[in-house]
């Protein structure tokens, strides 16, 4: 078989053939997770997402693979890098995707604000803004909306048979605004000239007052440092300090 490697990640990597795809997981990597991920990306397609269909799971040497349908297209990120001229109409779409997943429901989901208690919990914070962050994280109201939980321009590949979301491991049902949050400090990692004008164009478009996805964002900042991603520790601790205010 002669795959073509297209993206190399932390724990997998994309291949391509005429017809497929193939996302081989890292050698080790747990099955318990691996499963989880075709769980909820199965149900996200049966709720009607436009989601890469899983065909067949294999291992092979001690590493898992999922074959799925191969979607022809570019991710938004390559758009929005080859042509920032047009970055309005593109974070537009952007936005457009994103609220179109939290019109769905899949109640067989993890919870939202467990996951990201059992972050909060893993993270290295001083006790005491823990507990600051878990209550605030408590006290939010309670929502039960599809959540992408990693919703970024790499996820969105923008073929001529509709718009498809990709990667739905860290997927749930809670708040919009806190998946929102997570986007909105990916972009400040990442692509930080869009983050302030992605979390405008959402709040303008679903009627979102910004003071409560800023709510949000110490406490999915800090349920980002409990995944202990190496050089993410500085920006992420400053968006955590805002608490104190």
């Amino acid at each position: 078989m002669n795959l073509e490697l297209i993206n190399t990640r932390r724990n997998n990597k994309i291949y391509l053939d005429e017809n497929n795809t193939y996302k081989i997981f890292n050698k080790g990597y747990d099955k318990r997770l691996v499963f989880l991920e075709s769980f909820i990306t199965t149900e996200v397609e049966a709720a009607g997402v436009n989601v890469p269909s899983i065909l067949e799971i294999t291992n092979k040497n001690d590493q898992w693979t999922f074959k799925s349908e191969r979607i022809d297209g570019m991710t938004l990120y390559e758009i929005l890098k080859d042509n920032p001229e047009n970055a309005d109409t593109y974070l537009d779409k952007m936005v457009e995707v994103h609220t179109s997943i939290h019109q769905h429901k899949c109640p067989k989901l993890p919870i939202q604000k467990q996951k990201l208690a059992d972050y909060i919990q893993a993270a290295d914070l001083d006790s005491g803004l823990k507990i600051d962050l878990l209550d605030m994280l408590n006290s939010s109201p309670k929502h039960n909306k599809l959540v992408h939980g990693n919703f970024t321009p790499h996820n969105i590949i923008i073929s001529r048979n509709g718009d498809y979301i990709v990667d739905w491991n860290h997927a749930a049902q809670g708040s919009a605004s806190a998946d929102i949050a997570y986007t909105y400090i990916w972009m400040q990692m990442n692509m930080p000239e869009y983050a302030e004008t992605y979390l405008k164009k959402f709040c303008d478009a679903t009627n979102t007052s910004s003071r409560y996805v800023h709510n949000w964002i110490p406490i999915v900042a800090a349920a980002r440092l409990g995944k202990k991603v190496s050089g993410e520790e500085e920006l992420l601790n400053s968006l955590i300090s805002v608490i104190e205010y």
